[in-house]
């Protein structure tokens, strides 16, 4: 009898261990999966279209794309001589009737600085003021002669080169919205056109760069933040040009259907 007393004791402790020990279980589990509510600086932040109203555009038969910034938003590299202002026009035309017209002031070589000094000039005013969409390709002549130079030095400017490109950045769009407060601006975020050779340091400044940026550019509430690196990174070889700097065709296509899919809802309404 007592033996058996015993048995059903050992037995009781038995399942109450396995019982606590399935629950510490269970809670380290959420604990390790739980998502870090802090995002990584170095972590690429994916495109989200904000909570857009439908665009309450100022023309009654078109919309209007205005297109700024350096080589890449002039279309640079597409054999085709077609660059933004063509495939998106053409992609637009699928989501209204309306006409749409687009004025390209991109400048092979334009960086941050240059931006804003063509913006502050005033001689875009009016056509900024009339444009439903600004289409803005900026960054990429700031960053790229930093990749090339040591470790260290590279640290180092990067810091500098990045606080002087986010303050001309605030300041350029400031200048847009002094001159036109209701357009849709669209920012491209930066790809890497030498993946396969750069480091992981590399890569981790380039993400930074453009973490950074999304973050200053959907402060202004009726901006989009377009990524690019994702969509290249895998697809140099088709993407980019035989400068082995600038979209191709097929690569300025691809991220014109990336824009024009961000903003179909806008035109739309829906």
């Amino acid at each position: 009898m007592l033996n058996k007393s015993m048995w059903y004791t050992i037995l009781t402790i038995a399942c109450v261990g396995f019982i606590v020990l399935s629950i510490g279980f269970y809670q380290a589990i959420v604990v390790t999966t739980a998502v870090n509510p802090q995002p990584a600086a170095k972590t690429e932040v994916l495109q989200v279209t904000p909570a857009l109203t439908k665009l309450p555009s100022k023309n009654a038969n078109s919309f209007k794309v205005l297109i700024l910034g350096d080589s890449v938003a002039k279309g640079t590299g597409d054999e085709k001589n077609k660059g933004f202002s063509g495939y998106l026009q053409e992609n637009l035309k699928n989501s209204t009737p309306k006409d749409i017209v687009v004025d390209n002031a991109g400048v092979d070589g334009l960086e941050s600085i240059g931006l804003l000094e063509q913006l502050q000039s005033r001689k875009l005013d009016r056509t900024i003021s009339d444009s439903d969409f600004i289409l803005v390709s900026i960054g990429g002549n700031d960053i790229r002669s930093i990749l090339t130079m040591n470790d260290l030095a590279k640290e180092d400017q990067f810091k500098v080169r990045m606080d002087s490109y986010l303050a001309n950045l605030k300041l350029t769009m400031k200048t847009i919205r002094t001159t036109n407060p209701k357009s849709i601006v669209i920012f491209l975020g930066l790809y890497n056109p030498y993946e396969t050779a750069s480091s992981v340091e590399d890569t981790r400044l380039l993400n930074t760069w453009n973490y950074n940026t999304q973050l200053l550019v959907e402060q202004d509430g009726k901006a989009i933040f377009i990524p690019t690196h994702d969509l290249l990174k895998f697809n140099l070889a088709r993407y980019i040009s035989k400068d082995g700097l600038h979209p191709n065709s097929a690569g300025y296509q691809a991220i014109s259907n990336r824009i024009s899919q961000s903003v179909e809802a806008i035109i739309t309404g829906s």
